[in-house]
């Protein structure tokens, strides 16, 4: 159910194209009851019962309100608490509707009856601070509901979670469905938000946003580019990749990267490691940790891993990488050498991919939220970066991408060995969209592996299975 949505917006942007909407003489109380109808299609499809809705003094209680008169002219049993009095001209008139109707509108006191369906419609995108009284006390109480199966239904954002950045603040409603209207919040696909929308259903109310410029992209397959080998093609055209990593006692991330980047398109992987003690992969040439080697088959490389598997003690060589023309992927190890160092921006292109630890080190251990984050590394460093978790951000032709995906058992050591590894398998190959293109074929493999899986949980070489 639900409209399609490329395009992703912040709070401020959504309210400039209310605002192109209000100077098309487009009522406000119009687009407040298409989003009451929209919701109210939903209640009516899928649940069965009495509905209570919570309403506070903004637009997001007038589409509670709107709600609550749709589900009363069909019959269906509703209650509605108004938490403050509506300050809005369009949540006063459908506040009004409900008294034509002959709705009971009660003032919220202290305590919540029991129901079967609750209704948020207490707080708006905008948020961008912990809920106050008595908004604080409601959410809990929606919080204990849900935790005795209660079904919850979040109307645009689940109160306390900001639309633009994706924190959830304390508290914030955990909802079992999140109706969002108008235009998609870039902040409801990633970070803390993830764990709070449940299932996130868009409904764009027949408006469209070609004149405000969205913040993000929606990551498809149709964004990546991969390239097709030709009939002729050989290992010795279709690019090597060098990964240093993998050393002595964490042998596994180098093998994961360097069959990642052998599935993803390289054609030769040299493998740069200090131990001697495994059955290598067959497919993987390994390389003696020495700065001349290495050199000799940099040379012979078009894209290089640096970090999977790397521990501290081998600065010299990434210096050396560092400074090489080739193409970088940096992970792990090479980005806590990066956080440590006096080095900034790269003359040679570069794809950074930390998670949440490792970026936080990368723009000084600064509080800031996921977009933020992601843009001061890129402000700092150059180059282009991918910030993992769930709902993961691409920076990368100097746009923002965010993958619309989130997949728990994807957080398990060697995950982000394989991701690094397709980036440059890709990249080695001709990709010009290597970043994207890796991070979609690392959902894809995932999907695929979650699909086959025989245990509560897979490890990353499921991916590769």
């Amino acid at each position: 159910m639900g409209d399609k949505f490329k395009k992703l917006f912040s709070t401020k942007s959504i309210y400039e194209i209310e605002k192109n909407l209000f100077k098309k003489n487009i009522s406000g109380f119009l687009l407040m009851m298409k989003a009451a109808y929209a919701a109210f299609n939903h209640l009516n499809i899928n649940t069965k019962g009495e509905v209570i809705i919570l309403c506070g003094k903004g637009n997001n209680g007038g589409d509670g309100y709107g709600l609550g008169a749709l589900l009363a002219m069909v019959g269906r049993e509703v209650k509605i608490y108004k938490v403050e009095d509506p300050t809005k001209i369009e949540a006063k008139t459908a506040l009004e509707l409900c008294h034509k109707l002959g709705i009971k509108i009660k003032k919220w006191s202290k305590s919540l009856e029991n129901s079967d369906i609750y209704v948020d419609a207490l707080l708006g995108a905008g948020i961008n601070q912990s809920p106050r009284e008595p908004y604080k006390t409601i959410i809990k109480h929606l919080l204990s509901k849900k935790k005795k199966g209660k079904i919850i239904i979040a109307l645009d954002v689940p109160s306390g979670v900001d639309g633009t950045t994706g924190v959830a603040y304390n508290p914030s409603v955990i909802a079992t469905t999140t109706i969002t209207f108008l235009a998609m919040k870039k902040g409801l696909l990633t970070g803390d938000a993830v764990d709070h929308t449940g299932d996130l259903i868009f409904e764009n109310i027949g408006v469209s946003q070609k004149k405000v410029i969205p913040e993000a992209i929606l990551l498809n397959k149709s964004d990546c580019n991969f390239q097709i080998l030709k009939p002729s093609s050989h290992k010795g055209t279709r690019g090597n990749v060098l990964i240093l990593g993998g050393m002595k006692g964490m042998e596994g991330a180098g093998i994961l990267s360097g069959i990642s980047a052998l599935r993803a398109g390289a054609g030769k992987v040299f493998w740069v490691t200090n131990t001697n003690k495994l059955n290598f992969p067959p497919e993987l040439i390994t390389v003696n940790p020495e700065l001349k080697e290495i050199k000799k088959f940099l040379r012979m490389s078009k894209v290089c891993i640096v970090g999977p598997g790397l521990p501290i003690g081998f600065e010299e060589l990434i210096i050396n990488i560092w400074n090489f023309k080739i193409p970088l992927v940096l992970d792990a190890g090479g980005l806590r050498w990066l956080a440590t160092s006096n080095f900034r921006e790269r003359p040679y292109h570069l794809i950074g991919t930390p998670h949440a630890g490792e970026a936080k080190d990368l723009v000084g251990q600064r509080k800031l939220d996921r977009f933020e984050t992601i843009r001061t590394i890129k402000s700092i460093y150059g180059g282009d970066w991918i910030l993992k978790g769930p709902g993961t951000l691409i920076h990368e032709s100097n746009q923002l991408w965010i993958n619309n995906f989130k997949m728990p058992e994807l957080g398990t050591a060697g995950s982000g060995d394989i991701l690094a590894g397709l980036i440059a398998g890709v990249w080695s190959s001709g990709s010009k969209t290597p970043a994207r293109s890796g991070v979609w074929l690392h959902t894809n493999l995932a999907k695929k592996a979650f699909i086959k899986k025989k245990h509560t949980y897979f490890s990353a070489s499921d991916l590769l299975n």
